[in-house]
């Protein structure tokens, strides 16, 4: 239906679906309707509806919506993170514990950095759990890190632009890379203040 309308008439057409359900059903079941759509270039708002947990909100609605868009390349909210799902090589839980931390880092800091480091929303990152696709996955980030993996050599090298540029090892990794992730944002995404011409 949404095509044959979307040929016929230049409307704004708003994309969503009802009673999708709770939790990774309704997100899944809401990604795959509004995707198909969205990839042909078909609407122009979107609402996820997902069924709250008791006493919860409705601010997990609004990230998945922002998650959906920016995945597709449609927009950008907040830096995105990509981290391995881990493995046999992975038996420790150091590098879901720096995922989160640093995911939780950036969706906080993007309030500030939209006012002052704009495109920010932009930046991408990898936090990868061992060697084997550590370093390929950080190379294609803007900024990455290759934490050791089972057996592997105790440090956690850092990629920035597809370069290494440092290791970190001890018990500040994640500190550490935190304040590389700043830094980069506040070289990478000045803030331009407009030039007035001479009188």
């Amino acid at each position: 239906m949404y095509r044959r309308l979307a040929a016929r008439c230049d409307h704004a057409l708003h994309l969503g679906l009802t009673e999708a359900g709770m939790g990774s059903k309704g997100i899944v079941a809401s990604t795959a309707a509004l995707a198909v759509l969205l990839q042909e270039g078909i609407g122009d708002t979107i609402r996820i509806s997902l069924t709250p947990e008791p006493g919860g909100d409705r601010a997990r609605e609004v990230q998945v919506a922002q998650e959906i868009l920016q995945t597709m390349g449609l927009r950008a909210f907040t830096p995105m993170v990509s981290a391995c799902p881990g493995c046999g090589r992975t038996t420790s839980t150091v590098f879901q514990e720096l995922a989160q931390k640093i995911e939780s880092f950036l969706r906080a800091q993007m309030p500030v950095w939209r006012q002052a480091h704009p495109g920010a929303e932009n930046l991408r990152v990898a936090v990868m759990g061992c060697v084997v696709n550590g370093p390929g996955e950080s190379k294609h980030a803007d900024i990455g890190i290759s934490l050791p993996g089972t057996g592997e050599v105790p440090v956690a090298p850092v990629y920035v632009d597809g370069r290494k540029t440092v290791t970190l090892k001890g018990e500040r990794i994640a500190e550490e890379f935190q304040a590389i992730v700043e830094d980069y944002v506040r070289q990478k995404y000045k803030k331009r203040i407009p030039i007035k011409a001479a009188p």
